[in-house]
Parts: structure tokens; C-alpha cells; sequence
């Protein structure tokens, strides 16, 4: 691993790992293993989605071999931050807020992970409350039409004017129809919005 990649991991004090394009854990800080509860040697040179098993906060298992995130990296795309809930060795499961930093110049790492932890307080069950009324279970009905249709494209990777492009929209109102789905589907960031939206069959 490059030595800045190395620097910028062990630097932080959030629990942080990263991996390689493929999803192998190529480095893990002592504050992973503090939060964890895997060591560095048990951590580095496994899967991330074996290891960890992350799953969206509807408790759908998320990581893979398919990890959407690799593919944005892959394509030199931000990806947003987002809730996650992670398989540790000494509590179960455990919810964090991860933000994703994509390395787009280096040859062994694609992708830092920190993982901030919520506190136990936080953990509770998010999911929108409209959403699990009797008759709603599927969430359709939630979104518009419309927005339905952003929330497809932004499941497809298609960045903001894309869409815009693609909707023969403009660019703001792509922007707020985006808003009114992270609102609606109580999501923190487009790529929980998508993973919400698969959870509930709305594309």
C-alpha cells in the first residue's frame, strides 16, 4: 500500500479500513480493532463483506462480492455517507455512520471506510413510520411518480445533470426532487435512499 494511503488510515482516530478493488482489507487502524473487536491480522487479507457482513438499516445484507461502493470507485464517483450496521466480535451487530473516501491514484487501495459508532442511545429502529403503517409495507404510494423515476436513475449511478439531461428537467429541480426522497425515506444520503428503495420494491 502506498505510504500516504497508510498515513491517512492510522492518522485518524475513527475506526477506518481500507481495501483494494477487489474488497480485500488491505489496512485496519487500532481504533477498528477497538471497535470491532477484530485485530489487525484478523482483519487484514479477508473480504469485508465476509468479515463484517454489512447489512442497510432495514437489516437486508448490503456488503458483497457486488459492493456498489467498489463500483462507484471504479468509475471515480464520491460516494455519499451512510448508515450501516456491521457484524463485531464482542457485541453482535452494531449500527455506524460511514463516510467513504475514494482513492482514485493509488494501486493497491480503492477505498477508506471511517466508521463512526453511534451511541447506544441512537440504535434504535429508523425506519419511517408511515412506511411500516398496515397496507404500506411495500412503500408504494410514498414517493411520487416523478420521484420514483429520479430515485431509478440515482439506483443506475446517473449523476445529478444526467438525470436532469434524461428527465428534461433542470438541474435544481433534479436537486429537490432528491430532497423530497431523502425526507421522505428518512435517508441520510442518496446511496441509503437507493438501498431503502430496493428494500421496499419502489424500483
Amino acid at each position: 500500500m502506498a505510504p500516504s494511503t497508510h498515513s491517512m488510515i492510522f492518522a485518524s482516530g475513527e475506526p477506518a479500513y481500507a481495501v483494494d478493488r477487489d474488497g480485500t482489507i488491505v489496512a485496519w487502524n487500532a481504533a477498528a480493532s477497538h471497535a470491532f473487536g477484530y485485530r489487525s491480522p484478523e482483519a487484514v487479507g479477508h473480504k469485508c463483506w465476509e468479515l463484517l457482513q454489512g447489512q442497510d438499516t432495514f437489516g437486508n445484507q448490503y456488503c458483497s462480492a457486488c459492493c456498489p461502493m467498489r463500483g462507484m470507485a471504479t468509475q471515480h464517483k464520491a460516494v455519499n455517507r451512510c448508515q450501516m450496521i456491521f457484524r463485531t466480535a464482542h457485541e453482535g451487530r452494531q449500527r455506524f455512520t460511514v463516510s467513504t473516501l475514494v482513492l482514485c491514484d493509488t494501486r493497491d487501495a480503492a477505498l477508506i471506510h471511517l466508521c463512526r459508532q453511534e451511541p447506544a442511545e441512537t440504535r434504535e429502529d429508523r425506519t419511517p413510520a408511515g412506511l411500516r403503517e398496515p397496507g404500506r409495507g411495500n412503500g408504494l404510494g410514498v414517493l411520487t411518480p416523478r420521484e420514483r423515476q429520479v430515485l431509478d436513475h440515482l439506483s443506475a449511478g446517473r449523476t445529478t445533470r444526467e438525470i436532469a439531461t434524461l428527465m428534461s428537467i433542470s438541474v435544481p429541480t433534479v436537486r429537490s426532487h432528491v430532497e423530497h426522497i431523502l425526507n421522505k425515506l428518512h435517508a441520510h444520503s442518496r446511496l441509503e435512499a437507493v438501498a431503502i428503495g430496493h428494500r421496499l420494491g419502489l424500483h
